[in-house]
């Protein structure tokens, strides 16, 4: 005979099959009142909705207590494009907020790696978030070689799009763009800049573009909170799709 799962887990999966018949933002019963329900200790009642929090389907707000999340978003990677295009393609409304822009920071070496910059060489740093429904999913750090980073003008990117931005100010189209995910603990200012606790897992993008003429226009990283976002690529191989192609050149 198997093990019982844990207590906190079964309640989480009642409450987890309730949730899904409920409207966002629908309040649900305090502590107290689902412990007695469940006939469980308030700490496995607090078990289960820090599980159902960490998996994007309650909100835990001080005083205000527990209520359902919104639907998360659908981050497509195929066709590759840019968060603006994707979100305009659903005909989602998001903001975007420019924290900081630095044209002459510090860079990291793989950063450097992608811009074919000397280890110690500067670059512009621009950091920003995006927002859906008044939810931060995802913070963007952004990288610049040093003559692109002078002409930058970082508040054009808070209502265009970045890769568009870029492409103006070369003069040219981005025609690569490489790019590889990982799910990564947030470091410290990724994760305040996010509104998560420090270390909390997210999916990391890091990725270079190149520039038509072959030259680096642009690097960084793109960190989306899953439990805000979910992700999906799809290709047809009846579309004449073969290992090795890749999709058009755009943004993560």
């Amino acid at each position: 005979m198997g093990e019982r799962s844990p207590r906190y887990l079964d309640v989480a999966v009642s409450l987890d099959d309730e949730i899904s018949t409920l409207a966002p933002n629908s309040l649900l019963p305090t502590e107290h009142q689902l412990a007695k329900r469940f006939g469980v200790s308030r700490i496995t009642v607090r078990g289960a909705l820090d599980l159902l929090e960490r998996n994007g389907r309650v909100t835990r707000l001080r005083g205000r207590g527990t209520t359902v999340s919104p639907a998360k978003i659908t981050r497509h990677f195929s066709p590759l494009q840019s968060f603006e295009q994707d979100m305009a393609s659903q005909g989602i409304a998001f903001s975007t907020e420019i924290l900081s822009y630095v044209p002459v920071a510090r860079t990291p070496d793989f950063i450097c790696r992608h811009l074919a910059l000397a280890d110690d060489e500067t670059a512009g740093c621009l950091s920003l978030l995006r927002s859906v429904s008044d939810r931060v999913v995802s913070h963007e750090r952004r990288y610049y070689p040093p003559a692109i980073a002078r002409k930058l003008v970082p508040e054009q990117i808070e209502g265009r799009d970045a890769a568009e931005v870029l492409e103006a100010l070369v003069g040219q189209r981005i025609a690569m763009v490489d790019w590889e995910s990982e799910i990564v603990a947030a470091p410290r200012e990724v994760s305040a800049a996010l509104g998560i606790a420090p270390r909390t897992l997210v999916l990391a993008n890091t990725y270079g573009w190149r520039l038509a003429d072959g030259t680096p226009g642009e690097a960084g990283v793109i960190s989306y909170r899953i439990d805000h976002c979910k992700f999906r690529y799809r290709v047809s191989f009846d579309d004449g799709f073969h290992h090795g192609d890749t999709g058009p050149p755009g943004g993560i």
